[in-house]
């Protein structure tokens, strides 16, 4: 796949300079929200894959989406951690409409298109987007740039190989109680995190909140690429320490919920 009319995309879907990707919808509704983005973007091999799931498949992440959309409700806040061009807001603002989503992306292309993304399905004052990556502490840290899909926090300048610019790094615990206005509080949490690798630092970062009992569920990556995250063991610690049990409920991510009992409603899904 490595130009669209590879992927089949009918001609209708480009127009303007843009590919409108319609998403596949969690609930009901006729018509669902559509994600948009320069067509330059389709070179993009890991972005290729996603297109391809979600129109010529049953989805991008469809069951990790699935079984959200069966635990969130109206009620809830969505923290969506690497949150690339806005999938998740979107597709979950259109199932619950008094969901509240934070929308956190270090990259400076992909956090514009988000926030594109975002203003054209009319819903900015549901998602709040943030320009940051997340981690162990607050300060700045080195983004590589693998791609649209593939960025990560380094620990060192490397000199060599994909590009590298310095990002706003935050702390999730911090994050959260600078947003605790009347609208966020009391509400139950969700967490999304795919940050390529550097999962625990982020959940380093958000002890406090783990322990707190706020947070309801946690969906994040345990691979990168093809290889199995090697801090998945002291992240599932982690989260055993703070009262979570958890599950693979794919080949790539791992459900961690403080109600362990959840586990059988969802077998199905």
């Amino acid at each position: 796949m490595n130009e669209p009319d590879v992927l089949r995309l009918p001609k209708r879907l480009f127009h303007g300079g843009y590919f409108h990707l319609p998403l596949k919808l969690l609930g009901d509704s006729e018509a669902g929200p559509v994600l948009r983005f320069p067509e330059g973007q389709l070179s993009d091999p890991g972005l290729q894959r996603f297109v391809f799931e979600e129109f010529h498949q049953s989805g991008f992440e469809a069951r990790e989406r699935a079984v959200l959309a069966h635990f969130l409700s109206d009620d809830a806040i969505f923290i969506d951690i690497g949150a690339h061009f806005g999938l998740y807001p979107l597709v979950l603002c259109e199932r619950f409409p008094g969901i509240l989503c934070v929308a956190i992306e270090p990259s400076p292309d992909n956090f514009s298109i988000l926030v594109e993304n975002v203003a054209l399905a009319g819903i900015r004052s549901r998602v709040q987007c943030l320009e940051c990556a997340l981690g162990r502490g607050t300060g700045s840290g080195r983004l590589r740039l693998n791609s649209s899909m593939g960025h990560h926090l380094v620990t060192q300048v490397s000199g060599a190989g994909s590009p590298e610019i310095e990002v706003e790094v935050r702390k999730l615990d911090s994050l959260l109680s600078g947003l605790q206005a009347d609208a966020f509080a009391h509400r139950p949490v969700w967490l999304k995190i795919d940050t390529e690798g550097r999962e625990l630092d982020v959940l380093s970062g958000g002890r406090e909140l783990l322990v707190s009992g706020r947070v309801a569920g946690v969906l994040w990556e345990y691979r990168i690429g093809v290889e199995q995250n090697p801090r998945k063991a002291e992240i599932l610690s982690l989260l055993e320490e703070c009262g979570f049990s958890s599950r693979e409920i794919t080949d790539g991510n791992i459900l961690s919920l403080r109600c362990a009992d959840h586990f059988r409603e969802i077998e199905d899904i």
